[in-house]
């Protein structure tokens, strides 16, 4: 199979460029997240000596509600007033540093939206977007209703019980997903199939309905033009494929939606990892090309990449 990469000689150096390393969604770090690690130059350092040429940063957004907080940033003696603030300054630091490295890498200016059960969260995201001038939105589901299901498996557990078994719940986590995108009209739609994360105790997520439930919000994220993340972020979890699985991925590509990768990464040393393996993956389920976001004078454009 060949790699879809050449060599340029620059001065006595030879670079090599590889057309498909592009990542959508990753860039979380311990700067402004309490589950990662390192700062955010030290990870878009790591990016361009893994190869980027473009990099879509996307943090967490910040939640609004002290019941959101993580048992973790509660141990740390964080509030919402702290993460609202951090939340601010990532949007301050992650333009700052894509013009300092403008010359070295294409850095997209993103944020990954916390789709929490809240009234208001679609108008929440929004206003990040427009008021902290970000470049694009990653849009991941990690609630279904009250339940928080990307979090432990005990949790998951309970949201299995609450909703009276494994496939209501898969449905409904589906339904989100599709309420999500209509709402938020995000350019990608991080890890699609994150409910797979925690089921395999409870059965398999595909069946009948649940494919009904895909195929629906599919169909929404073709209509608003939605890239699906392919998160090999999952390898690092130990998972077998990344986000999404083949039949899904399979579904889309009969659907003619795009497809990018997301490394997902929570500190310097994941910059990049599954990278490789995710192409591989997409060529054995017959898609051949990604699609990249790119910075244009007269604001976000797109790019079809070869695989191959």
């Amino acid at each position: 199979m060949a790699s879809g990469s050449g060599d340029e000689v620059v001065g006595v150096h030879a670079v090599t460029t590889v057309p498909w390393k592009v990542s959508l969604h990753g860039g979380h770090t311990g700067q402004f997240c309490d589950h990662a690690t390192g700062t955010l130059r030290e990870t878009i350092e790591a990016a361009i000596a893994f190869g980027y040429h473009t990099f879509g940063v996307a943090e967490h957004a910040a939640r609004t509600e002290p019941r959101h907080l993580y048992r973790e940033e509660i141990a740390l003696g964080w509030d919402i007033d702290k993460i609202q603030q951090d939340f601010r300054n990532y949007a301050r630091e992650v333009r700052k540093l894509a013009t300092e490295y403008q010359d070295r890498i294409t850095l997209l200016c993103g944020f990954e939206a916390e789709v929490v059960p809240a009234d208001r969260y679609a108008e929440i995201m929004l206003g990040y977007r427009r008021d902290l001038e970000f470049d694009y939105m990653v849009a991941s589901a990690h609630y279904v209703g009250e339940w928080f299901i990307d979090y432990e498996q005990s949790m998951f557990d309970k949201a299995v019980e609450a909703m009276a078994g494994l496939e209501p719940l898969v449905v409904a986590y589906f339904r989100g997903v599709a309420e999500m995108v209509e709402a938020l009209r995000p350019e990608v739609v991080g890890h699609f199939d994150v409910v797979r994360k925690f089921a395999a105790p409870h059965g398999s997520i595909d069946t009948p309905a649940t494919r009904r439930a895909v195929s629906e919000a599919l169909e929404v994220i073709r209509e608003h033009d939605g890239i699906l993340d392919v998160n090999v972020g999952a390898y690092r979890k130990g998972k077998r494929a990344p986000y999404p699985a083949a039949w899904i991925v399979q579904q889309a590509r009969e659907l003619g939606i795009p497809f990018c990768f997301g490394d997902d990464s929570h500190g310097p040393k994941d910059v990049g990892q599954g990278i490789a393996r995710g192409r591989e993956y997409l060529i054995e389920n017959g898609v051949f090309s990604i699609t990249t976001l790119t910075r244009e004078a007269t604001g976000l454009g797109r790019k079809v990449i070869s695989l191959i």
